[in-house]
């Protein structure tokens, strides 16, 4: 890995200094549990975290993760931490919180241990990591608890500031997920570091990193009275939802924020504009598809976003069976094209069908209308209420749906009785040459989430858009590459990204969007790059694909869309 040369690296470190939070409370919680009672307990230990991690529900938590010991296998560990004492005791009130004391009370439990901790005592609000990280696969973990000499405690700060803070920033250790430094609250003289890396080859790594030399350092003149390893991961425990990274909740799921996109991978659909415009097409193949898909798991993107229309499904599922990859550590999604939509509901059925066959998978986390094909799309929504009623799909979407295709499925009554059929996303291009501020207003305030295709503006359509100069100057502000401060640019207004490309350096570089954040002048002065040229573009792509792949292409607007 190469460091950035040392004015990138400047500004590289004042990016990554985010409003840090300081807790007064903070516990790691270890517990035994009974073999017999192990499946009850990570029931009962999703609920709890994702629970606590819920605002709504539990404000004073900033974080709980749930990790396994790797030496022990019934050993579990919480951590967990609060903003003080009172947010403490409020998550000991919560309804998830109750679920763990029931199991707890019902025996399950064979020993129980509790460490106390708190940053708030640690000078300079760089101990506790703001930023979650963007990756839920954490497959090593530590938990050091040092015992510091009296007389070298502020050697031992400086130090671990260095360490702490530099870890966080992926152009020095690209796999460091997270890097906490807290203190007893019994003795004032330890301390624990939490360290969560994607696993064993990049913890490996940051061993060889000059700011982990800052410990290795302090330690070798003899001011450490005591140490501890507490080995733990993450990634071996069912789900996505052990360890707190970037995610959204969209209906009955959890789903990351950062996803990968498979459109162009390993194959170019017939009808893609780049497949009549002269271009050289892209590697193309199933080892090709197989080899970027391997490459982007192991970068670390748990979400693939799939379609029928990239022709390529049955290439991405062989590729993560092969790669053994846990389903449940998945998020996938995938749409069904006009031309199914255009043949009605049971050609919908047939496709989530061959999509599951496809994929290999069970069912799908997130399936979406790719298209509203006029007159057609609200029949093809109702045909995916029955695949979600049959356990064939999780959750209903939308993909390019304006605000009056929208109100079709409402006045059909495609959303339930109670709103359980509601669409719980809407996938639109959103970038800042073309940000439809009424239609990405109009969805948010229905509750559907925005997520993004074409964030980092690729495409013929745009040019060469990483030139544009208010990009470039606030690149050069934050010492952040194009694609990295557009990524920030939507997850920092809680618009989902779903970046693409080939290589795994620059899946790395793509993925490098939590460690930093905008300030209130560079979004705005992103956001206002939009054109009335870009939307009356925008209007004659909606034309165009609304029919693409059916008998009636070419054909009219339906009526009045608002489109910007």
């Amino acid at each position: 890995f190469l460091a950035p040369d040392f004015c990138i690296l400047t500004a590289y470190l004042k990016s990554a200094v985010m409003a840090l939070p300081a807790s007064s409370n903070a516990v790691i919680v270890i517990v035994d549990i009974k073999e017999d009672r192990i499946d009850d307990f990570l029931k009962v230990m999703e609920a709890d975290a994702k629970g606590s991690r819920d605002k709504s529900q539990d404000p004073g938590c900033i974080r709980f993760d749930f990790l396994r010991s790797r030496d022990t296998p019934n050993r579990y560990y919480f951590f967990e931490v609060f903003t003080d004492d009172e947010g403490a005791a409020q998550h000991k009130t919560t309804a998830h919180y109750k679920q763990w004391a029931d199991f707890k009370a019902s025996g399950g439990v064979e020993k129980q241990e509790v460490v106390k901790l708190e940053s708030a005592s640690i000078p300079g609000g760089w101990a506790l990591q703001a930023n979650d990280a963007p990756y839920s696969r954490a497959g090593s973990c530590v938990f050091v608890h040092v015992e510091i000499k009296p007389d070298r405690i502020d050697d031992f700060l400086k130090a671990m500031e260095v360490d702490v803070t530099k870890s966080r920033i992926k152009g020095l250790d690209p796999g460091c997920l997270r890097f906490d430094l807290l203190r007893s609250k019994d003795d004032p003289n330890k301390f624990v570091f939490y360290e969560a890396y994607t696993d064993d080859e990049t913890a490996a790594y940051h061993k060889t990193t000059d700011h982990y030399k800052a410990w290795a350092d302090f330690k070798a003149t003899g001011g450490v009275a005591n140490q501890d390893v507490w080995k733990v991961e993450a990634s071996s425990i069912p789900g996505i939802w052990a360890f707190q990274a970037a995610s959204v909740k969209v209906g009955s799921v959890e789903m990351p924020l950062l996803g990968f996109g498979t459109y162009k991978v390993g194959a170019v659909p017939h009808s893609a504009s780049s497949a009549t415009d002269g271009d050289p097409p892209p590697p193309s193949g199933p080892e090709v598809c197989a080899q970027i898909i391997k490459d982007a798991v192991a970068s670390g993107y748990y979400f693939l976003d799939c379609a029928q229309f990239y022709m390529n499904e049955s290439w991405v599922g062989p590729a993560l069976k092969s790669m053994a990859a846990p389903r449940p550590s998945l998020f996938i999604t995938s749409k069904v094209w006009n031309n199914s939509v255009y043949e009605g509901p049971e050609a919908v059925k047939r496709q989530v069908d061959k999509c599951i066959e496809d994929l290999q998978c069970e069912n799908i986390d997130l399936f979406l209308v790719h298209w509203p094909v006029p007159g057609k799309h609200v029949a093809a929504y109702q045909a995916l209420r029955d695949c979600k009623a049959d356990g064939k799909i999780k959750e209903i979407g939308l993909s390019n749906y304006c605000i009056e295709d929208y109100e079709e499925l409402r006045a059909a009554g495609c959303f339930g009785e109670n709103g359980e059929d509601k669409p719980v996303c809407n996938q639109i291009e959103v970038n800042p040459l073309l940000f439809r501020k009424k239609t990405i207003d109009f969805f948010t305030q229905e509750g559907v989430h925005i997520q993004s295709y074409r964030g980092l503006m690729q495409g013929p359509a745009w040019g060469k858009p990483w030139d544009h100069p208010v990009l470039q100057e606030v690149c050069n502000e934050l010492g952040r590459s194009p694609p990295q401060v557009l990524g920030r640019f939507l997850v920092q207004q809680g618009i989902s990204h779903v970046p693409k490309t080939s290589t795994p350096e620059r899946m790395s570089q793509n993925a490098d969007i939590f460690s930093f954040e905008l300030s209130a002048k560079q979004m705005e002065l992103l956001s206002g790059l939009t054109t009335p040229e870009a939307i009356d573009n925008y209007k004659q792509l909606y034309i165009k694909c609304i029919w693409r792949d059916t008998p009636e292409a070419g054909g009219p607007l339906p009526g009045e869309r608002t489109l910007d």
